[in-house]
């Protein structure tokens, strides 16, 4: 069996793949950004792939490594956007991800980022002295502010968790199964989409990017936000219909929109989101789970999936055919 592990991203501690090494395997560690052309060149004879990086592994490049890729051990929960799972699944490779791990990190660099946004502190980076006007000017307090969730997966239920204990802001909430039990103990409310758009000073989304949630944030939905709204989307860019936002924009029903991870240069829309919102635009490049505890969390599952699967043992992090293990 080739022994080749393919090992892509930035931050990836070496000392974490040691396990790895000490079994025999030849990990490699290529350039962190990676065209589909390069990626499969990479995959050429490895037989597992730890994912960290931003490159899509598409049908071509995982067809491309067919005759001996048997994992792909994806870093985080959001594989669907990065991993094409249904041709692994046609081509017998195992896809696994990380649940759980970057829970903390994400959550707490969305709190931050709701609170940098709705205090505007930004505005007041090299000002000595505050440049209000008057009274209208000053920001609210979370306390006072309707903040909506849309998402009630683990680390939305941490985020409600932080902005109710920590700030008693008013949280509500979307999900496509309601959580009573979150409800009851942290005495907030279920809403549908479009109501919670209009009820919130403050729309957050947490979804998985996937087929079902693709342009989910769209004309229904921020056409009913209220004046001033500020959009918080430190899931995946795609949620957010980015032709719709702009329209939002444009009107001021969404005033300020934060992204983590933002859309393809390809995207026209987005293009113009930049050029004619630049000044509301705020934008991080994927970072909001790269803590270093995190990021030791997420490479001690992967690591561990990979020696699960290629040890011929099922893995509980497997995704898509999660009963398989890869052929020896």
């Amino acid at each position: 069996m080739n022994r080749t592990i393919l090992v892509t991203g930035t931050g990836i501690d070496a000392g974490r793949l040691e396990a790895l090494k000490a079994r025999g395997y030849d990990v490699r560690q290529p350039s962190p950004v990676l065209t589909e052309e390069q990626l499969t060149h990479e995959l050429q004879g490895v037989v597992a792939y730890l994912h960290g990086g931003e490159e899509r592994a598409s049908r071509a490049a995982l067809e491309s490594a067919k005759a001996t890729l048997k994992v792909v051990a994806f870093l985080g929960v959001g594989y669907e956007t990065f991993v094409d799972v249904a041709a692994a699944d046609d081509l017998k490779i195992v896809v696994t991800s990380t649940p759980g791990a970057a829970r903390d990190s994400v959550a707490t660099f969305t709190v931050g980022q709701i609170i940098n946004a709705n205090l505007r502190i930004f505005q007041q980076y090299g000002n000595r002295y505050p440049d209000w006007t008057s009274a209208e000017e000053l920001p609210s307090e979370l306390s006072v502010r309707n903040v909506g969730i849309v998402g009630m997966g683990v680390i939305g239920s941490r985020i409600a968790e932080m902005l109710r204990v920590a700030f008693d802001a008013n949280v509500a909430y979307y999900s496509r199964t309601p959580k009573r039990h979150l409800e009851r103990s942290l005495d907030m409310k279920f809403m549908e989409l479009p109501d919670l758009a209009e009820w919130s000073d403050i729309l957050v989304v947490m979804v998985p990017g996937n087929d079902t949630t693709t342009s989910m944030i769209d004309d229904e939905v921020l056409g009913r936000a209220r004046p001033g709204t500020i959009l918080i989307n430190t899931a995946r860019p795609s949620v957010v219909d980015p032709v719709a936002l702009y329209a939002s924009m444009k009107a001021d029903r969404v005033h300020l929109a934060v992204f983590d991870g933002f859309y393809g240069k390809d995207s026209e829309a987005a293009v113009r989101l930049l050029q004619d919102f630049g000044s509301r635009m705020f934008v991080t490049g994927h970072v909001a789970s790269h803590t270093r505890q995190a990021m030791d969390r997420m490479l001690d599952q992967a690591v561990m999936s990979i020696e699960n699967l290629l040890g011929g043992n099922a893995d509980p992090y497997a995704v898509g055919a999660a009963d398989r293990i890869p052929e020896p």
